[in-house]
């Protein structure tokens, strides 16, 4: 990941007045990761899992702070059961990051996700944009968390190469 895309990311979250932010590091989000562990206005908090992380998202919009959930593309497998009962049962509002592997253009064969990832999320309910141009991601990520708020439900922005390399 190119760090001038990694930044751009960082200030959608603030601009989106995230100011919570967790997640379990992974190579293709790598960059954000550091960003936001050195960003003063962002407290971060690194998960043992991604259903922890979720977890630990949840908790801190329960006190108070506007969180948001940065995972892997197989880290969002990993958290559906979590992601799905927050979104289901308790309504709340988390904004949840994620590089989009196997779209389109991944270097990479990882068909898996372009076949799991898009269905995982209607299945949970999450409403989703996909961002393609790295032009689009800071306005993406603030109308993402816009919505989750007034929603009252998880929204999710999956990133894919092109937006990000």
């Amino acid at each position: 990941m190119k760090i001038e895309k990694a930044k751009l990311v960082v200030q959608g979250m603030k601009e989106a007045g995230i100011n919570f932010a967790v997640g379990v590091p992974d190579a293709q989000f790598i960059e954000v990761y550091k960003l936001v562990a050195q960003d003063p206005g962002i407290h971060y908090v690194g998960a043992a899992n991604e259903g922890e992380a979720a977890g630990i998202a949840m908790g801190a919009w329960f006190g108070g702070k506007k969180p948001a959930l940065v995972i892997a593309t197989s880290g969002l497998l990993v958290a559906t059961y979590h992601i799905a009962r927050i979104n289901l049962l308790h309504e709340v509002p988390i904004l949840i990051l994620i590089p989009y592997r196997g779209d389109l253009g991944d270097p990479r064969w990882m068909g898996m996700y372009q076949k799991t990832t898009e269905p995982a999320l209607r299945a949970m309910d999450v409403p989703y944009r996909v961002v393609s141009r790295s032009a689009d991601i800071i306005r993406t990520v603030r109308e993402c968390n816009e919505t989750a708020r007034s929603w009252l439900r998880s929204v999710a922005v999956l990133f894919t190469e092109e937006a990000l390399w």
